[in-house]
């Protein structure tokens, strides 16, 4: 009886063992495929090539540094996750900048400028602003289609930074009129403040706002530039308004001025 218990114990013993062993495998096992599953996807996911779309005036590298920032951003599964849940971040320049992949090694980054309404200049540089006054762009290059702001003493003119000058009051109506001509699909050269009356310069036509400027003064000029064709001189809308309609042209040359 004595011999028979010891066997069935040992049969036990030996059992649990190979159980034990068995369990250990599938651990390891379990282990080593989970690690192959990481790797893989750290592999798979690894940023290899960036798009970027939509941008004319904000660098591409800016806005691939900016997505990137740091050191987990070179997996694509990251940089989705981090965007769709709103942490991610976007240069000053943009107004929107969506994430999306290609494939698992390609990022694609697409993006909404804000829109550049004027620019004032100094030296050789273009400080582009937009409806809100902030400075989104910095350049030597001159966009034909966005005027030049000038007549005002500017204080503050900074990448990213609000401009500031001596007449905030009269640099919002000049801000305004920059913002109306474009939605008129009008492209003065530039527009200044003189004797504290605005005026936008088109060639060979000026055209004299007054102290205020308003969508309706807007709204008149284009089919009056096309009316006036090569002729030379100021079209004074000053007294424009709703209620009072006159409009008039004056013949002048305006090449020596301002």
């Amino acid at each position: 009886m004595g011999n028979q218990n010891q066997k069935r114990e040992g049969t036990k013993k030996k059992r649990k063992d190979k159980k034990k062993k068995h369990h250990a495998y599938a651990l390891i096992v379990l282990i080593l495929a989970a690690a192959i599953i990481i790797l893989g996807t750290v592999l798979l996911f690894y940023i290899q090539e960036v798009e970027v779309s939509g941008n004319e005036y904000c660098d591409s590298q800016e806005i691939v540094e900016c997505v990137q920032n740091d050191k987990l951003s070179k997996n694509s599964l990251y940089v989705l996750a981090k965007y769709s849940l709103g942490q991610g971040k976007k240069p000053e320049c943009l107004d929107t900048l969506k994430v999306s992949m290609k494939n698992p090694w390609t990022l694609k980054i697409t993006v909404k400028e804000k829109t550049r309404v004027g620019c004032v200049k100094s030296g050789k540089k273009y400080s582009y602003f937009d409806q809100t006054k902030l400075v989104v762009n910095e350049t030597e290059v001159k966009d034909s289609k966005i005027p030049v702001v000038s007549g005002l003493k500017i204080k503050k003119n900074k990448l990213y930074s609000q401009i500031k000058t001596t007449n905030q009051t009269k640099f919002s109506e000049i801000v305004e009129a920059c913002g109306e001509s474009q939605r008129y699909g009008i492209y003065p050269e530039k527009i200044y403040v003189k004797d504290q009356q605005i005026y936008m310069d088109f060639g060979n036509v000026r055209a004299c706002l007054g102290n205020q400027v308003s969508a309706e003064q807007i709204a008149q000029i284009r089919p009056i530039l096309k009316k006036l064709g090569d002729k030379t001189g100021i079209l004074h809308l000053e007294s424009y308004s709703e209620n009072n309609t006159t409009i008039t042209f004056e013949m002048e040359d305006i090449s020596q001025e301002n």
